[in-house]
């Protein structure tokens, strides 16, 4: 799944300070000796043995590293097919996966900035057709940044394993999405506490669409895609990612399975999203540098809300649709198949984007995990 009920990017810490593993790197510019330089020989060939260790843990795996005014890695192992045995490539297309939130808040944050959206509202102000428990209390604020105490959708039994069960054909609307999640009471008093849930961000989607009269892919395009020259990043309609592809593998359902033209529309406006490396270079400046912006948009997306979990307070927060670990910001992602992390150092300017074409116990975390102690210990 793209995430679960719990934050799933704590497995990143967890699993990581406990396990030592992973990645690969490919040919790149040859580095310098320099005293303060980052990518050098050494560090370099640290990646390398993580990453002949990871291809352990997934069929393939990428990543992209990137220090300001050193240059750039691009990062393989594996293959992107079983069958043929395929090479990975850094330029397919995969899925996002909960990175796509990233794209909902923007559009939020965009569409409050023309007006259209007052972050302060009560959800039922736009959307009272939902019926959305406590939404009169529950604030657009709230939704983004993980505070509204909804349970999550991915956390009903009936609407994951009906899917699982399906093998990945089941088609699901946000409505039904929502609706799953309305057959629970709140996790907790809405404001009060932070909690990660799925849910927030379909309804956010659906806010989008009735303030705008677009579909969320239209707003998107309009507002996103097109004015960063993201000519890569798309929303489904169908099962099927566009070509060249990486195929995707999970254990979810038992032996390692190809799920990677399984629908994605239980990821709506939390997960649906397509993309690829190149694109996310483009995105993860955006992220950084809030250009579509304005200041005060800016200043919500970077309000963290300290999670406070499992004994690391102020280790991980969360911003509107922005997950903070210690000085990287970005956020994770994890669906049937594949799991990726889109980060970037605010300090010593370095950008991680890792993605493995399996979801099974999230390599994808691990990696950047081991690569940012690497790289900004």
């Amino acid at each position: 799944m793209f995430c679960y009920k719990k934050n799933l990017i704590f497995c990143l810490i967890i699993v990581s300070l406990s396990s030592a593993f992973f990645i690969s790197c490919k040919e790149s510019s040859s580095p310098t000796t320099a005293q303060n330089k980052i990518l050098t020989d050494a560090n370099i060939a640290k990646l390398q043995g993580f990453a002949d260790q990871a291809i352990s843990f997934t069929p393939g795996l990428v990543a992209y590293v990137a220090v300001e005014g050193e240059g750039e890695l691009y990062i393989t192992r594996g293959v992107s097919n079983l069958t043929t045995n395929e090479p990975i490539n850094p330029k397919n297309f995969f899925r996002i996966a909960s990175n796509t939130k990233t794209f909902t808040a923007e559009a939020v944050l965009i569409l409050a900035d023309e007006g259209k959206i007052d972050l302060n509202k009560p959800i039922n102000f736009y959307l009272p057709e939902l019926n959305i428990p406590s939404g009169d209390v529950i604030t657009v604020r709230m939704l983004g940044n993980m505070t509204s105490g909804l349970f999550s959708y991915t956390a009903d039994s009936a609407t994951m394993m009906n899917y699982y069960n399906a093998k990945g054909t089941l088609v699901y609307t946000p409505q039904q999405l929502i609706a799953a999640t309305c057959r629970h009471s709140l996790d907790f008093t809405p404001g009060s506490q932070y909690e990660y849930c799925n849910t927030n961000f379909v309804i956010l989607g659906s806010l989008i669409a009735k303030v705008t009269g677009e579909s969320v892919p239209q707003v998107f395009q309009e507002r996103i895609f097109t004015p960063l020259g993201m000519t890569n990043t798309s929303w489904p309609y169908s099962f099927y990612l566009p070509y060249p592809y990486t195929h995707g593998y999970s254990a979810v359902i038992g032996p390692l399975t190809d799920c990677t033209n399984w629908s994605p529309s239980w990821g709506d406006a939390a997960g649906q999203l397509v993309s690829n490396i190149a694109d996310l270079k483009i995105w993860i400046k955006e992220i950084t540098q809030g250009n579509l912006l304005s200041a005060a948009s800016k200043a919500e997306r970077y309000r963290w809300v300290d999670e406070n979990v499992a004994g690391y307070p102020g280790v991980y927060e969360y911003g509107y649709g922005l997950m903070k670990y210690k000085n990287w910001i970005g956020h994770s992602g994890i669906i049937s198949g594949y799991n990726s992390q889109v980060y970037y150092n605010t300090v010593n300017k370095i950008t991680i984007i890792t993605y493995t074409n399996t979801d099974d116990k999230t390599p994808a975390y691990d990696i950047f995990y081991l690569f940012s102690t690497v790289l900004a210990p």
